[in-house]
């Protein structure tokens, strides 16, 4: 018996398209196979795979859903310093490699090498990785629409080039106020099997334009030797680039109009270049976090108006109020009282380039305030909506949100 290789997905892969691997069997009596996929060398799942229609040799699985299942949003600690690195769960993961088992009859018994209570089996008849090399898989929490799926090109995302683009959404200028927190995510570098010197160069600048300071945050993940013959590791990483992350990383601020940030490898440009301009703290202020469709970590401060609606509801029963009369007694009674408070909030008027990038919230909607140095889970409402002029020119973003918890009252 032997299984030939027919594909594999694409090293850098999405989780949201498909991830499909085919192979051929020469077995006899073949009736099905078996799989088990490990996400670098744990097994996480494993299913049958039936025989393609109209053949007796060949199969293939798609297992998108396995990865979806198993890989998760994971937000930045606030104020954090350096490289963010994420479990081989939290937005990625690295080294995917299946075993196949295939499944034969024989004098009439099914016959197999397969084991579900061995999680190790080393009796798999093919493996990913093992009897194929280069055949390993880096998968990614990432969503791209059908529309922009045309003419993409994960290389993009290299940093190693002035195009090399962050796993960010929001403009290339943005405004940002002292004291909160903001992110880029970089996919991957060189893979090269040399030493790098990969950092992240931040320029600050007075009102006048003058450059006060030049700092470096050292991306020491990228900056090992990759070997060649192994899987591409520390990918999809995530790095502190707001007024509270670069503060605690110690790059002074004082007197900083705005500052720019940009990846460099030794003295080359690696990336593309992003600008901050720090802008008036307001007591109205409400910073939101969110899950772009990177799996990543954007954020944005709404400056505009706000209101507040609390909402509630309740549950009444009637309680017997006895035979003696008591003005304290009562009939119908509060079982419990639940209340929510939800929010309107807008924008300050905004050009086309805000208003796609706080569209971008709306594909995953899991979202996040900042406030006071902590996360507060929210509900973006589906009443949340572009505002726009007689000209069809973006004004102003409404988001309606809630908070995620309720508040319960006391039982009556």
């Amino acid at each position: 018996m032997a299984i030939s290789l027919i594909s594999v997905p694409n090293q850098l892969s999405i989780a949201y398209r498909p991830l499909v691997y085919r192979w051929s069997s020469n077995a006899s009596n073949l009736q099905y196979c078996i799989i088990e996929v490990l996400n670098n060398g744990t097994r996480i799942a494993a299913k049958s795979v039936q025989l393609d229609l109209e053949s007796s040799t060949n199969f293939r699985v798609n297992i998108s859903d396995i990865i979806q299942d198993n890989i998760g949003f994971q937000l930045n600690t606030l104020g954090s310093t350096g490289v963010i690195t994420p479990t081989n769960s939290s937005g990625r993961m690295e080294n995917i490699t299946i075993k196949i088992y295939e499944v034969t009859l024989n004098s009439g018994l099914i016959v197999t090498a397969y084991d579900p209570d061995d999680a190790n089996n080393s009796n798999f008849d093919f493996q990913t990785q093992v009897d194929a090399i280069n055949t390993w898989v880096n998968a990614y929490n990432w969503t791209v629409s059908h529309f922009n799926y045309n003419g993409f090109d994960i290389s993009d995302y290299q940093l190693t080039s002035s195009s090399g683009k962050f796993l960010n959404n929001a403009p290339l200028i943005k405004d940002i106020e002292l004291g909160v927190s903001e992110y880029l995510g970089l996919l991957y570098g060189s893979n090269v099997n040399t030493t790098r010197d990969f950092k992240l160069e931040v320029l600050t600048y007075n009102n006048a334009n003058a450059l006060l300071n030049t700092d470096y945050i050292n991306i020491t993940d990228w900056n090992t030797v990759y070997d060649a013959a192994s899987y591409l590791t520390k990918t999809y990483l995530s790095v502190g680039v707001g007024t509270s992350n670069l503060i605690n990383e110690g790059i002074s601020l004082t007197n900083v109009s705005y500052y720019t940030v940009q990846l460099k490898e030794g003295s080359n440009v690696s990336s593309e270049l992003r600008r901050f301009n720090i802008a008036h703290v307001c007591d109205g202020d409400v910073r939101i976090h969110w899950s772009n469709n990177f799996g990543k970590q954007d954020s944005y401060t709404f400056k505009g108006n706000k209101i507040e609606t609390i909402n509630h509801k309740s549950k009444t029963y009637l309680k017997a109020i006895g035979n003696t009369y008591s003005s304290e007694k009562r009939g119908s009674t509060v079982m419990q009282n639940i209340s929510s408070t939800s929010f309107e909030i807008f924008t300050d008027s905004i050009g086309r380039n805000d208003y796609e990038f706080l569209a971008s919230m709306l594909t995953n909607k899991n979202a996040f305030i900042e406030d006071n140095g902590s996360y507060y889970p929210i509900i973006i409402e589906d009443g949340s909506k572009l505002i726009r002029n007689e000209k069809n020119v973006p004004l102003q973003f409404k988001l309606v949100y809630s908070f995620a918890n309720d508040t319960k009252g006391l039982r009556g």
